[in-house]
């Protein structure tokens, strides 16, 4: 994010990023504090981004902004929310008032402030309500797309930026966090629309369509992320939805698990796939107040960086499975990835009750 802002980056596109942010900011904002003749007659060139901007509340918490940009006229504070909640650090104060706290009591006179809230989820709020919220398709919308069309873009800077776009593909919660391919969805539904149509049908009918056996349920659980995507790109069509969306579904994350006295810290799990067993343990953090699955090897333990830190944590069983599983075939020259895994149906304690009995008894 810090590097798509920066008018000093690579992409070459000086402050026409920032500008477009900024304009979206005002689009979304009822505050009258900036406007669009300010924006222009700033030097937004001076502008000096960092990520994890780093600092400690008065009660001496430590608080990292995830990016922070500043010049004599302008601070611009983010706060990325992707998979998980906002922070309350051990209190009842969220991290975005804390930030915005620190911003106010170091802002240098004349300083104009920014604060954004980017999130895929539309229903997602920050604490301090003066944050404005962006989602990741505005953001795609209204700055990716327009930089990536830029004349002045070169050849590196569009191939990141499409590789940043083709990432916003990435699912969260059973959607993808920005639809950045619907012309082209478009074009393969007017070109197989009776086959999509078969496949959507089916699965919807279907009660367990993981299990089904028909072809069609077949192929949706295998690239039910390319499907979902095209159907969710068909709004003027037909669509708008994936099929899974009159099942109802609930999200529930570990520490929902922890609070409700369905795990607790350390219970063991265990997954088979492919006749090999893959271990992980639930930790629950006390600073953050979440509980996480934590990956472990073949032997129990669990895996750590170069500088001696745990590392493997994760808010979800679906993505802890995959990547166990790849990491194994990696490690046995094994070539195929696995791409997608129903995680709560796979995760078993050792008592051989799994994730998703646990989810159904809440």
């Amino acid at each position: 994010m810090s590097w798509l802002l920066d008018p000093n980056s690579s992409l070459c596109l000086g402050h026409y990023p920032l500008v477009r942010l900024l304009s979206l900011y005002m689009i979304k904002s009822e505050s009258q504090e900036l406007s669009l003749k300010a924006v222009f007659d700033m030097n937004l060139d001076a502008m000096h981004f960092e990520t994890e901007k780093t600092f400690f509340t008065n009660d001496k918490k430590k608080r990292s902004i995830d990016v922070y940009g500043e010049s004599e006229e302008l601070v611009l504070v983010i706060e990325n929310k992707v998979k998980a909640r906002e922070n309350m650090n051990g209190t009842d104060i969220g991290q975005t008032k804390d930030y915005r706290d620190y911003v106010e009591g170091h802002r240098k006179n004349g300083q104009k402030v920014v604060c954004l809230f980017i999130t895929p989820d539309p229903k997602q709020k920050p604490y301090d309500k003066n944050y404005i919220q962006i989602t990741y398709q505005e953001l795609y919308d209204y700055v990716i797309a327009k930089c990536i069309e830029h004349p002045q873009l070169n050849k590196d800077g569009r191939y990141l930026l499409e590789q940043y776009a083709n990432n916003l593909r990435e699912p969260v919660h059973g959607s993808p966090m920005a639809l950045v391919n619907t012309s082209l969805c478009n074009e393969i539904y007017d070109r197989y629309g009776e086959t999509l149509d078969e496949i959507f049908d089916d699965v919807e009918k279907s009660t367990n369509y993981l299990e089904d056996s028909s072809i069609t349920c077949v192929l949706y659980a295998h690239y039910q992320n390319i499907f979902d995507e095209i159907f969710l790109s068909l709004d003027e069509k037909k669509f708008g939805r994936t099929p899974k969306s009159n099942i109802q579904r609930r999200i529930i994350s570990f520490t929902d698990l922890f609070n409700a006295g369905k795990i607790q810290d350390g219970t063991e799990f265990v997954l088979e796939y492919d006749g090999v067993c893959h271990y992980a343990v639930a930790e629950y953090d006390h600073q953050d107040n979440e509980c996480y699955m934590l990956l472990l090897d073949e032997k129990h333990q669990p895996y750590f960086n170069s500088k001696g830190e745990k590392i493997g944590y994760y808010k979800t069983s679906s993505q802890a499975g995959i990547d166990a599983i790849n990491v194994y075939r990696k490690k046995n020259n094994i070539v195929a990835k696995l791409e997608t895994l129903n995680g709560p149906a796979y995760w078993k304690t050792k008592e051989g009750v799994t994730i998703k009995a646990l989810i159904d008894s809440m």
